[in-house]
């Protein structure tokens, strides 16, 4: 694991946890939106003990098999203490080693020209190249408006396989959702109030106090 190889500014003594696991805690919480570090304590928390154990978090020895979790004093020592430049290095490594498997990322993106027609494309994260393109009339309201061409530059592909498609939240729609699918893709499209039963939904859920993560 990557993250295992960033140099621990700890004292060996107070090594329970290896700073693998605990990097690997708060880039989870970091995922599921928490920022603060009582918030990543209490995700920490929250991990059922079947993931925990698929951490190889230490155990409590007893009749019932129990993993524990670090205490809230271990997370600020240790983000604090940590060498920059040093961890920036072991992520490029990892990022470096994988360029061929990790997903491509590719963005919805719609610009206007002069007021008169628009482009939306399909372009990549790493260097806005696009990968298709279609026109539109107008931000909205006509028949060929920004959202309802969208599904067109997923049609354009013949596959979506091992690429994730990213969209601001005009495009958080199922259609385009499901034709993103169905190219065998991922999709990470974002929520406003837009949608307020979506956008419930999704601050209620991240108000739970369990983890989005596998159980």
């Amino acid at each position: 694991m990557a993250l295992a190889r960033v140099q621990d500014p700890r004292a060996e003594a107070s090594k329970t946890f290896r700073i693998g696991q605990i990097l690997t805690i708060v880039a989870m919480a970091l995922l599921a939106g928490r920022r603060e570090i009582a918030e990543i304590h209490r995700f920490g928390q929250s991990l059922p003990q079947s993931l925990r154990k698929r951490l190889c978090l230490p155990s409590k020895k007893g009749a019932k098999p129990f993993w524990r979790v670090t205490g809230y004093n271990v997370f600020h020592p240790l983000l604090g203490g940590i060498d920059p430049s040093g961890f920036n290095r072991v992520l490029n490594e990892w990022l470096a080693a994988r360029a061929g498997d990790l997903p491509r990322a590719l963005a919805v993106d719609g610009k206007m020209v002069r007021d008169h027609f628009g482009i939306l494309s399909l372009a990549r994260h790493t260097d806005g190249a696009p990968e298709a393109m279609t026109v539109f009339d107008q931000k909205e309201g006509t028949e060929r408006w920004e959202q309802s061409v969208a599904a067109e530059l997923v049609d354009a592909i013949p596959s979506l396989g091992n690429r994730v498609v990213t969209a601001d939240a005009l495009h958080c729609q199922r259609k385009l959702a499901r034709a993103v699918l169905e190219k065998g893709g991922e999709y990470v499209l974002q929520g406003k109030g837009n949608q307020p039963g979506l956008e419930d939904r999704a601050r209620a859920r991240d108000a739970t106090p369990d983890t989005p993560f596998l159980s």
